[in-house]
């Protein structure tokens, strides 16, 4: 067990039971939400670095999109966008957040809030292990309207939290991942051989080419369409 899951258990003991400490957790981020703190700051987007923890708040339709508590693994700047590559938190159940991010952090690495050391290979390798990689998606930086620096002191929290107008279902999260599993080597195929400049490309027809991420695809498009162009 790594510093993380030991942080983890030690808050879960401390606050009693994870339903309890859940809900407590969605309210003070709310409340965080409102202002910024040393480990929760407002940042602009600019300061996105990959490698760390963010909440997003975001123009989308999707509320899991619109709050929307991350990691960041990468950056891409093309013609005149650019666009953060981040596990969003949303579509991962609550006890295998602390799993994936165990191994990149050592216990002297809360006290210095330092980035994680891992880029997008690594991490998206990590997800697709667990059967998770459709939770690393794209945020268009011009959409990102309000960013949240969140301090691996306070990691445990953020991990075990959720904005409160999203419900946290973990019945709903296991239906899609059972969905998503099946097609998950087909879907890796397609992310493999793709380029993020055409998924942005809206006059262009990707149906033949990526039929299993068509649908992700064209919900990206649909929201740029209506959120992202300046």
């Amino acid at each position: 067990m790594g510093a993380l899951s030991e942080r983890i258990k030690l808050h879960l003991l401390v606050h009693g039971d994870m339903v309890g400490t859940f809900k407590e957790n969605s309210l003070n981020l709310y409340d965080s939400l409102q202002k910024s703190t040393p480990d929760f700051k407002n940042v602009k987007v600019v300061d996105i670095n990959p490698g760390g923890f963010y909440f997003f708040q975001y123009l989308d339709d999707s509320n899991w999109m619109k709050y929307a508590p991350v990691f960041v693994a990468d950056y891409k700047k093309f013609s005149n966008k650019i666009v953060v590559f981040a596990v969003n938190f949303n579509f991962i159940p609550i006890e295998i957040k602390g799993l994936i991010f165990d191994k990149y952090i050592k216990e002297e690495d809360f006290e210095g809030d330092k980035l994680l050391k891992v880029n997008y290979e690594g991490i998206y390798n990590e997800l697709l292990r667990l059967g998770f990689e459709y939770s690393l998606m794209e945020f268009n930086a011009s959409q990102i309207k309000i960013v949240h620096k969140v301090s691996l002191n306070t990691l445990p929290q953020f991990l075990y939290s959720q904005h409160p107008i999203n419900k946290y279902d973990p019945k709903k999260l296991m239906q899609i991942w059972t969905a998503k599993i099946d097609s998950k080597d087909e879907r890796n195929k397609e992310i493999m051989s793709s380029s993020i400049d055409e998924f942005y490309e809206v006059n262009k027809d990707l149906s033949d080419k990526y039929p299993t991420l068509k649908e992700h695809i064209y919900r990206m498009r649909n929201s740029l369409i209506k959120y992202g162009k300046k």
